[in-house]
């Protein structure tokens, strides 16, 4: 198991069920803190660099969480790009019908990353998270 800190940074080997809902409940409301302190002040390049390093991390909780249901990471990029679609203040620059569709396509993606277990034994990722030493030894 890898320190959970480490999964906003990191995205080579396996993350749970449990590490996986956490860091996406930070990320999601760090967004959410992000957006409303944009509508109260926040300049705007600042809020877009806020935005970006929310995303990069956002990007490798997904491509832990997929790997270790046997995926490759690079699909966080499609759930991350429905996300900003179906994100609420998305409102003004995307259509309902690709809102709603976003939304609609995240429920699968929701039940397999946050409700079905991970792939019990070894996988090209690597040990399943609970195999894994907390600290792993530096060489």
């Amino acid at each position: 198991m890898i320190p959970h800190i480490e999964i906003f940074w990191q995205s080579s080997h396996r993350v749970g069920r449990t590490a996986f809902a956490l860091g996406c409940a930070v990320l999601i409301a760090l967004r959410a803190a992000i957006d409303w302190w944009a509508q109260h002040g926040l300049p705007s390049w600042l809020a877009m660099g806020m935005v970006l390093a929310v995303g990069y991390s956002a990007m490798c909780v997904l491509s832990l969480r997929l790997h270790d249901r046997g995926r490759s990471g690079w699909w966080g990029w499609v759930v991350l790009i429905l996300f900003a679609l179906a994100w609420p203040l998305a409102h003004a620059a995307t259509p309902d019908v690709a809102r709603s569709g976003a939304a609609i396509l995240l429920v699968p993606v929701f039940i397999d990353l946050a409700l079905m277990p991970g792939q019990k034994g070894l996988n090209r990722h690597g040990p399943p998270p609970s195999q894994r030493p907390l600290f792993p030894p530096q060489s």
